[in-house]
């Protein structure tokens, strides 16, 4: 907690009254957080939208090198209170930054078409998020329908296949599965052993599991990971398909 709080003094200097709500989601508040392993995400929320003056202080107050982070980087969304009334599958924000080394980015979201990865962000603070400065995250984040979360779930498994690890897609894939068939949102490791106990197609799982762990070099084949996840997206898409005709 001693780094989320160090964020929210940092935000607070930069953005005073405006800022109404910080929020810690994903990995660090499942019980799955990996020291120099996983991103710290975060969610702030403020009250207009930023000032050019506001991004450049924010920027150069948390993407700092020398700010220490128990992750291997922050991960922050910054979106005002008014565009949490969700009204596209593509949210609109005010900026998002990231300081892990190899994927160091500050995106502007002024003019920008939005970011999908919002809705999941969303639902997760809202079941599982943590909030560092302001109400309780089920007070301040929407309840995003289930059918669009899958649909941005689909989205981001077809993104990890071409663009990350192949273990990394694998791993994704379980915990969208296990929302899929439950509603629950959980860590890449509970999404695995959740899978482990349907006695399964168990090897890509398990072999993306060790490397995320440590336990081992290398994961599954990239053609065991598209098997996998392909399979993966048919499951996904007929759930989502049913939600739709339910609605």
């Amino acid at each position: 907690m001693g780094f989320s709080r160090d964020v929210g003094r940092r935000l607070d200097r930069a953005l005073g009254e405006n800022l109404i709500g910080l929020y810690l989601h994903g990995s660090a508040t499942m019980g799955a957080f990996q020291y120099l392993r996983s991103d710290f995400d975060m969610l702030a929320v403020v009250e207009r939208p930023l000032t050019k003056d506001e991004q450049r202080v924010v920027a150069e107050l948390l993407m700092d090198p020398e700010m220490p982070c128990p992750g291997s980087g922050l991960e922050l969304s910054i979106v005002t209170d008014a565009s949490l009334d969700v009204e596209s599958h593509s949210p609109p924000f005010e900026l998002h930054l990231c300081t892990v080394p190899e994927a160091r980015t500050f995106v502007d979201g002024h003019g920008h078409p939005g970011d999908p990865d919002l809705l999941i962000h969303y639902a997760v603070a809202r079941e599982k998020g943590r909030a560092i400065i302001g109400p309780p995250p089920e007070e301040m984040f929407p309840l995003i329908p289930r059918s669009w979360v899958l649909e941005a779930m689909a989205d981001e498994l077809g993104w990890a296949l071409a663009n990350a690890t192949p273990g990394y897609a694998v791993l994704n894939a379980v915990r969208a599965l296990r929302y899929a068939y439950t509603g629950d949102f959980v860590s890449k490791q509970e999404g695995a052993y959740w899978f482990f106990r349907q006695r399964k197609n168990m090897m890509p799982v398990r072999l993306a599991l060790k490397q995320h762990l440590g336990r081992a070099a290398t994961g599954p084949t990239p053609e065991a990971a598209e098997r996998f996840v392909g399979w993966a997206l048919d499951e996904i898409n007929r759930v989502r398909m049913d939600l739709d005709e339910d609605e």
